[in-house]
């Protein structure tokens, strides 16, 4: 009886291949069906469990069909001969269900028919971009600009609502990481199997820790999913022949992403300058000590690094926020290594708040980071083996390990100087950027583990792997590293914390309370929400800093004395579900948010079932 062939197994590839765009479809239309009608504390319980049945599935069938290739197809160097056209055929329609079963995990706010997704930061670009859209904001008066006018744009061409044209921005940003980390490995590794490998990776999105970087309208974190494309353009510079136009026509379109990134987020310039300026040194540095070896002949970044300090420099002139936020992230460091208060301060205050709700910081850790630590330490264990291994396919990714190994080291004291400022988690958007270059050499290192325990070794007669099942341990494995890194990328109780879900009910309750609201009577609601959305809904210039929070004795105190003015109060139903499910009631407990109906001098003017509006009588309270 003749072995399985490679054209034995392709029927049941492509079978396969139907139903996971068959499961696919079915989630998508599912999760369309069932749109949010309130507002929703986690997106991933709130979501029909058939929605998350059908992505699994698609997810899974895919990993197995670009990992597991069918039996009798490969040849001893991991490549198929005259058998290659099934696999050639089905890992990137594979890869292609992987992208979309993404794009549908991404866009689930969309395809779920929220109103927005996103508070704090969100909320103030929302109103920045309805500002630009109605004239009363120029672009360049802001610092960053680039989500706000991407979002009137694609407004304006699709025609949908500025709310909604906001989340369709924050998903491009992510389908440009995922596309563009894969075609970046595969310009350093041609091998394809480098880039399905690097598509997975890219799928886990290390990038997002919800600290500091997010899912939701945030310019730094679309920033840092954006510069994906600008290191696939630099590598691809870099390693361009320089006799040919194929330098120029890179070069300039490097430029061109150095412009928009710019427009992005000129924080994540600096950064970038940073990155950079290590690479250009490596290169200076590689014609004057090994002018004979890869990185010589390498085309240098050294008018592009001095593009992108012009750029910044020119920006950030117009702008003394930059400057200001530079003067106290540096007096931090200075006072940290005088007094030795700083970031160690902000953590330990997190982790007693953690332990009061029955969490540790060792369990958040391993809920964001784990798949960070895992890719840091395949990054560390690749440039280790750089340095020390004589193996050939790590001499051929060499000069692109030196330069985002160096990259990386020029970012860490970046990173220490935001760390040991009070109070700050601008560290973590340090962090964001640092997981682009470790998701790109985590890849590489993937890479060559795969290569070197599925690879075929020994005589023709005697074909074998250095690891039998090696295949499918890969797809398992990441498979569990993608249940793990994508179930926190989401606000949920799973890491104590909810989501940003604004509902159409909190969102015009807000805007009829702004528009009927007696003038000069501010408002007090928890965690700075009053003033977000009047930024969301008024598209302040500035942002709103009239409006308060509650007393320091907290809302089961008696309200009406607490104030010498009268004030308007607002509680939502995300605000009680946020602090007494997800926070666990560690600052606002279930008793005194209910309180707030029966307290003298506090009578409630409007509800919608989901926004309540309260009028405190402060008039006749002792000052």
């Amino acid at each position: 009886m003749s072995p399985p062939t490679a054209a034995d197994a392709e029927p049941f590839r492509k079978l396969a291949l139907a139903i996971g765009f068959l499961a696919l479809t079915g989630s998508a239309l599912l999760a369309r069906s069932a749109p949010a009608t309130g507002y929703e504390l986690s997106i991933f319980t709130s979501t029909p469990p058939l929605v998350w049945g059908g992505l699994l599935l698609a997810t899974a069938i895919a990993l197995t069909v670009a990992f597991v290739p069918p039996a009798g197809s490969e040849n001893r160097n991991g490549d198929s001969r005259g058998r290659a056209a099934t696999r050639a055929r089905t890992r990137p329609v594979a890869l292609l269900l992987g992208g979309l079963s993404m794009a549908l995990f991404a866009g689930l706010p969309i395809v779920r028919g929220y109103r927005f997704f996103g508070r704090h930061d969100s909320l103030t670009h929302l109103g920045w971009a309805r500002a630009i859209s109605e004239g009363t904001i120029v672009p360049f008066d802001l610092y960053y600009p680039g989500i706000h006018t991407v979002t009137v744009l694609t407004s304006s061409v699709l025609g949908t609502p500025l709310a909604r044209s906001m989340l369709y921005v924050v998903l491009l940003a992510v389908l440009v990481f995922c596309t563009f980390v894969p075609l970046c490995v595969g310009t350093i590794v041609e091998d394809r199997r480098a880039v399905t490998i690097a598509t997975f990776a890219g799928f886990l999105l290390l990038p997002v820790t919800t600290i500091s970087m997010y899912m939701s309208a945030h310019a730094m974190s679309q920033a840092v999913m954006f510069s994906a494309l600008f290191f696939y353009l630099l590598i691809r510079y870099v390693r361009a022949d320089r006799t040919t136009a194929t330098v120029s026509a890179t070069g300039t379109l490097l430029a061109l992403a150095a412009v928009a990134t710019v427009v992005y987020h000129p924080q994540l310039v600096a950064h970038l300058i940073v990155a950079l300026a290590g690479i250009a040194l490596v290169q200076f540095l590689a014609r004057r000590v090994a002018s004979d070896g890869p990185v010589a002949g390498h085309s240098t970044v050294y008018g592009h690094t001095f593009l992108l300090i012009a750029l910044f420099l020119v920006w950030t002139s117009n702008h003394g926020f930059f400057s200001g936020m530079a003067g106290h992230y540096l007096g931090a460091a200075v006072e940290f290594l005088l007094e030795g208060r700083g970031g160690a301060d902000t953590v330990a205050t997190q982790g007693a708040s953690l332990s009061a709700i029955g969490g540790s910081l060792t369990e958040v850790f391993v809920k964001l980071f784990l798949a960070q630590l895992v890719f840091t330490l395949l990054a560390a264990a690749l440039v280790t083996g750089v340095v020390i291994s004589r193996s050939s396919l790590l001499r051929r990714v060499r000069p692109e390990t030196t330069y985002f190994t160096v990259a990386l080291l020029g970012l860490g004291p970046l990173f220490l100087i935001y760390f040991v400022a009070p109070d700050s988690t601008m560290h973590f958007r340090v962090f964001g950027l640092m997981m682009v270059f470790v998701t790109v050499l985590g890849s590489i290192a993937l890479f060559g583990l795969y290569a070197w325990a599925t690879d075929s070794r020994g005589p023709r007669s005697r074909m074998s792997v250095r690891l039998p099942g090696g295949r499918p341990l890969f797809a398992v494995g990441f498979a569990l590293l993608l249940v793990l890194s994508l179930a926190a990328v989401f606000p949920s109780p799973y890491t104590y914390n909810a989501s940003p879900h604004v509902s159409e009910a909190e969102m015009g309750g807000y805007e009829d309370a702004f528009d009927e609201s007696v003038e000069d009577v501010s408002f007090v609601g928890l965690r700075n929400g009053p003033n977000r959305y009047d930024d969301a809904i008024n598209g302040n210039e500035d942002r709103m800093r009239l409006h308060e929070g509650p007393p320091e004795g907290g809302l089961g105190s008696n309200l009406a004395e607490g104030y010498d003015e009268d004030r308007y109060l607002v509680l939502t139903k995300s605000d009680y579900e946020r602090e007494t499910v997800a926070y666990r009631e560690l600052r606002h407990t279930e008793s005194e948010l209910d309180s707030v109906d029966s307290q003298p001098g506090v009578d409630r003017l409007r509800s919608n079932g989901e926004f309540h509006l309260y009028w405190i009588d402060g008039g006749d309270s002792p000052a």
